[in-house]
């Protein structure tokens, strides 16, 4: 049976799902387009644009602004 959280628990546990997502992008591949033209240009080879843009999404519907 899972227990109501406060909501000072509820905050707390948004806050460190957060910092974990964000702790979890990836870095581009030295092969990857992107890390020799930076303007963006060139597309993302390596999944690191997807990746990220998923824990962006992520990030934005834990937002409690």
């Amino acid at each position: 049976m899972m227990s109501e959280l406060s909501p000072t628990k509820l905050i707390e546990k948004i806050v460190r799902a957060k910092v974990k997502l964000e702790n979890s992008k990836m870095n581009h591949k030295d092969s990857c387009p992107v890390e020799s033209d930076p303007e963006g240009y060139a597309p993302c080879n390596c999944g690191a644009s997807k990746t990220n843009g998923a824990i962006d999404a992520a990030i934005r519907e834990l937002n409690i602004d």
